[in-house]
């Protein structure tokens, strides 16, 4: 193993009644973890064990190959962004960059300025916290945690309390800053695309444990689990058995996959609805997995559409909005869907 970066090796934290059980991570330097999990799995506990404010039941935590596990958290050279910000309301926004740098003894605050001109805030310096708008209080968030030069930097759903069109913007501001920062980072949240557009890398915890971790496109396209799979956003079949021929029965239809598998041998098979093609249906249905089946439901989902189809297969679709108007699609409609084996990732073993 590298000892450059950040390693996390089987580290165990307990909250009350709740376990982070033997994580190991490892992050390099220069790149980013995006750690991606549902509310209560434990993300935030295994940074504040990483940061130094819960103490680890067992485990190490290593940064560029020094155990760091039992050095107060002033020591460690990481710094934390809360989700909530944490700013002082009665200092200025200088005040709350510089905070950090003599919390730690640093005499030379030129770092604070430097932040908040990295970050674009710079006018602000002499404001109150508390007259900021959400976007402006998160830059002065960051800027605090850059001022004091971290080797790493955590950052904890920074962008949940946001609004949407802000929370694009500083999704770019945060992308361009730790690549330029250089160190190892971990950023936590619960959003799919978030965790894409910023992590190199990708690691999904549930239940305090967690259950995948890699390249974050790696990650995506190809889940461990039924479960990871379903957090990601992929639809998941009920469990089939590969045949003879190398296709893989479900719910009394044959699905060919572009993953082999021994005749017999259980498996689950998941797809994302963007890959189920829909079309008209023009005279017999072919042979492979294509299915005619009826328009159950139609629901918007931003800028597309979300179609629930129901039949020999269901299947849900997620099309752009103007390929449902070019398909004149209605509820109770009948139309051809087409799931490619490309697009079928297969889980061994079933649910």
């Amino acid at each position: 193993m590298s000892t450059s970066g950040l390693q996390i090796d089987r580290l165990s934290v307990r909250a009350g009644s709740f376990q982070l059980r033997e994580a190991t991570l490892a992050v390099g330097s220069g790149r980013t973890l995006a750690l991606l999990g549902p509310s209560g799995a434990g993300k935030t506990l295994l940074l504040e064990a990483i940061a130094g404010f819960r103490a680890a039941r067992g485990g190490a935590v290593r940064l560029d190959g020094s155990d760091i596990g039992g050095l107060p958290p002033e020591q460690r050279g990481v710094g934390l962004v809360f989700q909530d910000y944490a700013l002082f309301p009665h200092l200025s926004v200088l005040e709350n960059v510089r905070f950090g740098l003599r919390a730690r003894g640093m005499r030379d605050v030129a770092g604070a300025d430097a932040a908040l001109g990295h970050l674009g805030i710079a006018h602000l310096g002499r404001r109150r916290t508390a007259t900021l708008s959400g976007g402006e209080r998160q830059r002065v968030a960051v800027a605090r945690a850059l001022a004091t030069s971290p080797r790493l930097l955590l950052l904890d759903e920074p962008l949940s309390a946001i609004d949407a069109p802000t929370r694009d913007e500083l999704r770019d501001v945060l992308r361009r800053v730790l690549k330029e920062l250089g160190v190892p980072a971990i950023y936590v949240t619960h959003d799919q695309a978030e965790a894409l557009a910023i992590g190199d890398d990708l690691a999904v915890i549930m239940d305090g444990v967690v259950r995948q971790a890699g390249a974050a496109g790696e990650v995506f396209a190809r889940p461990a689990d039924v479960d990871v799979a379903r957090f990601l956003g992929m639809e998941v079949l009920h469990a089939g058995r590969y045949d003879a021929s190398g296709q893989v029965g479900v719910q009394g239809q044959r699905l060919c996959v572009a993953t082999a598998g021994e005749p017999g041998a259980p498996a689950s098979l998941c797809y994302r609805p963007e890959d189920v093609e829909m079309d008209l249906p023009l005279g017999p249905c072919p042979q492979g997995n294509a299915f005619d089946l009826r328009v159950a439901l139609i629901s918007p989902a931003g800028p597309c559409e979300r179609i629930v189809l129901d039949g020999a297969l269901p299947l849900t679709s997620l099309v752009m909005r103007r390929r449902r108007v070019e398909l004149a699609l209605t509820a109770g409609m009948t139309v051809r869907a087409t799931l490619p084996p490309s697009a079928i990732h297969v889980v061994a073993g079933g649910e």
